[in-house]
């Protein structure tokens, strides 16, 4: 429905605009989904966290991966349209998807627990969450057009978005067969940076759950 209405009723003309929406699509939903579940991961958990001690990280990290798995199952539905299209996978893909997959896990997880943490504090961030990847980071993120439709003097400061410089790697990847270059570099230093804050806000918070909850 979203190729349909985005290529037939907003005429986004790009040759296989299915193709380039698709591969965007899946690694940012991975993103948009752990985010807006995992947010609550703590203060939705409370009864559990207040009666048994176990590394309260795990809830987290078990909706980051689950919906990892889901992206990672999504990979083969996309190799399998890619390569009927005429696209031919080489050996790029068996560095560039592992890659990818780490560096975006990275980032989830630093953002979910940042955000998981401050949410058993200030409730109203879940639903803040929710608005703005949904509804402002989502559009500020070329997922639904590429970067190629960008006004090139533009393109420095859209790819200071960490997703941004993140999707356009993984087109990098799955439509011309190259490993992400320099534009990843935003992706890498949030990523590390907000590797580092989620956990240490993690671990001066987490003491506290307890009797906020």
């Amino acid at each position: 429905m979203l190729f349909v209405v985005l290529r037939k009723f907003i005429r986004i003309d790009v040759q296989d605009y299915d193709l380039v929406l698709l591969a965007a699509l899946f690694p940012w939903t991975w993103f948009q989904t752990s985010l807006v579940i995992a947010v609550s991961s703590f203060a939705g958990n409370g009864p559990l966290i207040k009666k048994v001690y176990f590394p309260r990280f795990v809830l987290p990290l078990a909706t980051v991966m689950n919906n990892g798995v889901q992206y990672a199952l999504s990979i083969p539905v996309l190799v399998i349209l890619l390569v009927t299209r005429g696209y031919v996978p080489n050996w790029t893909w068996l560095i560039g998807i592992p890659y990818l997959l780490a560096v975006e896990m990275l980032l989830i997880m630093g953002v979910v627990l940042l955000l998981a943490s401050l949410d058993v504090y200030f409730r109203d961030l879940e639903h803040l969450t929710d608005v703005f990847v949904g509804l402002i980071w989502f559009y500020l993120t070329p997922v639904i057009y590429p970067l190629s439709l960008v006004p090139a003097k533009y393109h420095t400061l859209v790819l200071l978005n960490p997703m941004a410089s993140l999707v356009e790697g993984w087109r990098a990847v799955f439509l011309r067969n190259q490993l992400p270059g320099a534009d990843l570099w935003p992706a890498l230093v949030f990523t590390a940076v907000i590797a580092a804050i989620g956990a240490l806000s993690f671990k001066t918070m987490e003491g506290g759950f307890a009797d906020a909850l």
